[in-house]
């Protein structure tokens, strides 16, 4: 431990007057220790990152003319990327034959993997890891590109290090193959709160993405319950062109917390992808439900975690919280259930609350 960070040491232990250095070590829900600060000896094994994130649109194909409009209504925004998801009356094929040729185009049938899934069902960020790797090992991909869908929530430092280590078992497990992350902003973390919680939420998530070294990243309207339009797509592309001009991945190169947390998230997916490996394969857990049992213990121990938080958030602030009304929705807000206990069903984390909220609101309006 070099002079500065010695001294560091020596002034915390001072301002805890006794108590155990140890105590401000915070291990996360990967089980991974944050530590107060970190030096050079907490990084293992540095790994750069120089991706430049891109905007990314999506579009919905169901009209010639209406969607080629609409490009060149992005294309004058300086979008050149658009991930396009085609109605069933319409082929691929014909549709490649009327797209202009100087853009960059993906169709939602074209993932190598989406690990979107896993994510908004609530599993570990080395879950959505291991889980994404492993399909590729098992998979053999014949595409020219790796094409790969992640969704990002809040929890900044530990995102950007789970993309980071993502990209990097990525590569070494198709070292030949360009590499495509496509990143999103995951519904699991917004709410129902009349404030500006889930707008500051989707901003911190588009950090995240960005400076974690996703290629291409998608817009999200913060009012999730709410029907996407141009205005709101406008909005938040704008904030998503903002932060690519000023932020990159490059600029967490050799910081000592980024580096750290990313090898150790690293580390603990590669270990899982084996365990995975001769427990017989992802495929075989997911047909016997073993991999959706994961997952679900996972959910459920952040479920607790946030519980814990939101009660506590919910009690300081009582009186003053409004929520979105059932008349305000314009889409359903809450995770439906399945009869097929194969299916991974996405589940935001505040539907215990609001459920309640709109429960004990019906009472008052039915007295």
């Amino acid at each position: 431990m070099d002079i500065v960070a010695k001294q560091w040491k020596q002034q915390l232990q001072y301002l805890l007057e006794g108590r155990d250095y140890e105590s401000l070590i915070f291990t996360s829900a990967e089980d991974i220790p944050i530590l107060p600060f970190y030096t050079a000896d907490n990084v293992k094994s540095p790994y750069a990152i120089n991706t430049k994130t891109q905007v990314a649109v999506p579009l919905f194909i169901s009209d010639k003319e209406a969607t080629l409009k609409r490009i060149a209504f992005w294309q004058d925004q300086s979008v050149s990327f658009f991930l396009l998801d085609i109605h069933p009356k319409l082929t691929q094929k014909e549709v490649e034959e009327w797209l202009p040729a100087n853009l960059q185009y993906l169709f939602t049938n074209s993932f190598t993997i989406d690990t979107t899934t896993y994510q908004k069902a609530g599993a570990s960020m080395v879950q959505q890891i291991a889980f994404g790797v492993a399909q590729i090992k098992e998979n053999p991909h014949t595409a020219d590109v790796l094409n790969v869908k992640v969704a990002v929530g809040g929890t900044f430092l530990l995102e950007i290090a789970k993309l980071r280590a993502f990209r990097r078992l990525l590569s070494e497990q198709a070292p030949t193959l360009p590499l495509c992350l496509i990143a999103e902003v995951s519904s699991r973390g917004l709410s129902l709160l009349k404030s500006s919680y889930n707008e500051n939420y989707v901003q911190l998530a588009y950090e995240a993405a960005v400076l974690g070294g996703a290629d291409y990243l998608l817009p999200k309207n913060p009012l999730f319950f709410k029907k996407s339009n141009l205005n709101s797509e406008k909005t938040q592309i704008a904030l998503i062109s903002s932060l690519c001009s000023t932020r990159k991945a490059s600029l967490l190169n050799d910081l000592y917390a980024v580096e750290a947390l990313s090898y150790e998230m690293y580390k603990k997916a590669q270990s899982f992808i084996s365990y995975i490996e001769k427990e017989g394969g992802i495929q075989m857990m997911k047909q016997q439900c073993i991999l959706q049992k994961w997952i679900i213990v996972k959910a459920h121990e952040a479920q607790k975690r946030f519980d814990k938080q939101c009660e506590a958030f919910l009690e300081a602030n009582k009186g003053k919280i409004e929520w979105y009304q059932k008349e305000e929705w314009e889409l359903y807000p809450f995770s439906k259930k399945s009869a097929d206990r194969g299916t991974l069903m996405a589940k935001r984390l505040w539907e215990p609350f609001e459920i309640k909220q709109r429960q004990q609101w019906q009472k008052k309006t039915n007295q």
